[in-house]
């Protein structure tokens, strides 16, 4: 293909379909003389690509030299201004350059001179942000981002007020109690592996796939373990049939009054149900619960088709509650409090996919939870599930 016909458009628009072409759900119908030519093309076509904007750069400091001989004022370029700060797009673009492995010398000198290897703050939220929508129980508990170890204290036992104080007396100050709970910090990892066609990559492209791979996985591994932890999660909460849990053998209208009953009506004004999809809609699931007027007792959200409202609370709707025994939850989520000290980490290294002329990438997260208290929290479970 003769690239000197192709103006920058074209160039970036054959890159697409090369890319397109050599992706994982199309490469298994190439031979490997095939794939082999596309990735050798693309190669060819982004040293096209990099030689102009090259050139484009010479040109421009050209211009500022001839500027610089006739007194008139420069104008630099948005590449001559690199603002190399961590929550810049120029060190975006080159940190997401980097994990690519596809710096230039002169891009690798800039990145250098940054003197960081921090992810950068709009990778980092949206990381974050696709973390909160993969993983329902990061937006309803309390999250931190303190850096370190942490103790959080919050409101434990409360004594009643005094009922009517008589004028001149003196009031012993009421016995009331604090909890405080001590988080640390647990890593949770994620490694994939992608061919060295990730180097040709858009920045754009290469930015959503590694947000995707990453922090989705790591958000599921997260979630499950704010719910199932067996010594942090909160299902690791002492669950006593007729103080805070209710054993049936199938769920009825009466069972799903008999466990809210249990939640202390202080509660009730942030409480919310949580609850596995299967548990909700299966077979003898809530959804098919119905009062003794005959209504269901659950209103789906019809506008976003997540959740609703169970005899009027709000359910959060959560993969990780165990299928095992039918749990339904109900609790104020927000006695429950995380830290998630630092933003995701990203290592690569090619060595690791050496024989199959890959790239291997890890996210790490560190994050620890637990329960604040466990008097806002009741439980519904099936003996038959």
């Amino acid at each position: 293909m003769n690239f000197a016909e192709m103006n920058g458009e074209q160039l970036q628009a054959r890159m697409d379909e090369l890319i397109a072409e050599t992706s994982e759900e199309k490469r298994d119908a190439l031979d490997n003389d095939e794939l082999e030519a596309r990735i050798t093309e693309m190669e060819a076509l982004k040293a096209e690509i990099e030689k102009r904007k090259a050139a484009a750069a010479e040109e421009a400091r050209e211009a500022e030299e001839a500027a610089q001989m006739k007194g008139e004022p420069i104008i630099k370029s948005n590449e001559e201004e690199r603002n190399m700060d961590i929550n810049s797009k120029e060190y975006r673009d080159l940190w997401l350059k980097a994990r690519q492995g596809s710096l230039t010398e002169e891009e690798a000198r800039a990145y250098s001179a940054a003197g960081t290897n921090a992810v950068p703050t709009m990778v980092s939220d949206k990381f974050f942000e696709k973390m909160k929508k993969l993983a329902p129980m990061l937006s309803e508990i309390t999250l931190l981002r303190v850096a370190g170890n942490l103790k959080f204290v919050a409101e434990g036992v409360r004594n009643d007020a005094t009922a009517k104080h008589t004028e001149n007396s003196a009031l012993a100050a009421s016995a009331d109690e604090t909890v405080s709970v001590v988080l640390g910090g647990f890593e949770f990892m994620k490694v994939i592996q992608i061919s060295r066609t990730a180097k040709l990559m858009a920045i754009d492209a290469f930015e959503n796939w590694l947000i995707e791979m990453l922090a989705g996985d790591i958000a599921r591994s997260i979630d499950n373990y704010i719910i199932n932890d067996s010594s942090n999660g909160i299902a690791a909460l002492t669950f006593t049939t007729g103080t805070n849990q209710i054993v049936n053998t199938t769920y009825t209208y009466k069972s799903v009054c008999d466990l809210i009953a249990l939640l202390p009506a202080a509660y009730d004004a942030e409480a919310k149900f949580l609850i596995n999809k299967k548990t909700l809609y299966g077979a003898g699931g809530i959804a098919q619960i119905v009062d003794s007027a005959g209504n269901p007792i659950f209103v789906p959200d019809t506008v976003t088709g997540i959740g609703g409202r169970l005899m009027g609370y709000p359910v959060v709707v959560d993969d990780y509650v165990a299928n095992s025994n039918k749990g339904v939850y109900l609790g104020k989520w927000t006695d429950v409090v995380g830290n998630l000290p630092e933003d995701i980490h990203v290592d690569r290294d090619e060595s690791a996919g050496f024989t199959a002329n890959a790239i291997v990438y890890r996210g790490i997260a560190v994050f620890d939870s637990k329960p604040a208290k466990g008097d806002g929290i009741v439980r519904l479970v099936s003996t038959t599930a």
